[in-house]
């Protein structure tokens, strides 16, 4: 009698966690799109990174520059790694759709899934081991049109003494994929998993105590 409790107690806190991870999915992503994208220089240097915005407002083409509120964008996260794939840098230059990084500059068209134009996206506060990627098009933008890149794009960092680097130059463009939504649904149901999973290991421990 007591393991068939047992039994019963876990099937259903499991259907509750199962229920309420499912309940919750869709009105957490349902009007999210998010993509992933990245570029490689032609020194072997990596950019990776993911940006989304909310499908219900947003323009088939999406432009942000500069700092404070954005019109679209919601989150923008870039990561930076040497040509052994070893991570240099991580930034977040947009969070819950405010921009950190004065240099902005992040064109999307949506209906074909691009990146196009100006692009300047990471970190550059003049501080050792800032890191950013950005293209001849961004710089004239800014006017520093005496700073035009060997190539298109450059990936660009500061020394130890907050020096200006170029690392890495190639005319390869932002490569953009598009996240499946089932993958967003699915991370979520197996966070909720994982914490029902604790709470049964604990639900089975303390019944088998008692």
């Amino acid at each position: 009698m007591k393991h068939l409790f047992t039994k019963t107690a876990i099937s259903i806190v499991t259907t509750i966690g199962l229920a309420l991870a499912i309940a919750i999915t869709p009105n957490d992503v349902v009007h999210a799109t998010e993509f992933k994208f990245n570029w490689k220089g032609n020194g072997g240097y990596l950019v990776q990174g993911s940006f989304n915005y909310d499908t219900t407002t947003a323009p088939s083409v999406i432009s942000e520059a500069g700092l404070g509120v954005t019109k679209n964008l919601q989150s923008l996260s870039i990561s930076f790694f040497n040509p052994f794939s070893t991570l240099i840098n991580s930034f977040t230059p947009v969070v819950n759709g405010v921009s950190n990084y004065s240099f902005l500059r992040f064109n999307f068209d949506s209906t074909k899934e691009q990146i196009f134009g100006q692009f300047d996206v990471g970190k550059d506060d003049n501080l050792p081991g800032d890191t950013w990627l950005n293209n001849n098009l961004a710089l004239i933008n800014e006017g520093f049109s005496d700073e035009v890149l060997g190539k298109e794009f450059g990936f660009n960092s500061r020394d130890a003494a907050g020096t200006k680097q170029i690392l890495d130059l190639s005319n390869n463009s932002v490569q953009v994929s598009k996240v499946p939504e089932g993958s967003i649904i699915i991370g979520l149901l197996a966070v909720s998993s994982l914490g029902f999973s604790i709470k049964q290991k604990k639900a089975i421990s303390a019944l088998r105590n008692s």
